[in-house]
């Protein structure tokens, strides 16, 4: 009898143990999605680009959604600088999508690259944006953006689809000036 409560006392610990360590699996990995999802934000707009004329708006801010022409990281078999249009927007199945295409800088010959996209988040209800003019223009915040100019800051809050919000605000500049460089 004393043996079945030392097994059954084991048994009970090992579960716990097992089941605390898929826990722990689990929250890693989504601080790591999160982290990755956090460097690639971060590292598009930064990147994105100024207007080249007075008629060109490469950066359309919305309340929920966004797009703007950005350059892409380099990738081993592709050009050094990829310029892209980018958007990022929460879809129907409550998935923080981002989308883009790539934008040749001179006449094409053949067909332009598909549209791609990529999910960075699931169980997103909604991404709520905020835009804020250079300090040399003000320094106000706007839940829109569609001056001609590229905002200072982007600021980018999750409400997640269960309610909570349980991840920090992502506050980014925008780096490039006029001329394209840092």
């Amino acid at each position: 009898m004393v043996l079945g409560v030392i097994l059954v006392g084991l048994g009970q610990a090992t579960r716990f143990g097992m089941s605390a360590w898929g826990l722990e699996t689990r929250l890693a990995d989504n601080a790591s999605a999160l982290e990755r999802m956090d460097r690639i934000l971060r590292l598009l707009i930064e990147q994105a680009s100024p207007p080249i004329s007075t008629d060109d708006k490469p950066f359309d801010g919305q309340e929920h959604r966004l797009s703007f022409k950005t350059l892409l990281p380099d990738e081993p078999q592709s050009e050094p600088v990829r310029h892209a249009q980018v958007a990022l927007g929460v879809d129907d199945h409550h998935r923080l999508v981002l989308r883009w295409q790539i934008r040749a800088n001179a006449t094409l010959l053949g067909q332009a690259p598909k549209e791609q996209q990529i999910v960075l988040a699931e169980g997103i209800e909604r991404i709520d944006l905020a835009y804020r003019q250079n300090a040399a223009d003000g320094g106000k915040w706007s839940k829109t953006w569609t001056d001609g100019a590229l905002p200072g800051l982007v600021q980018i809050h999750f409400v997640l689809a269960n309610g909570h919000h349980r991840w920090p605000d992502m506050q980014v500049p925008t780096m490039l000036d006029a001329n394209g460089s840092f």
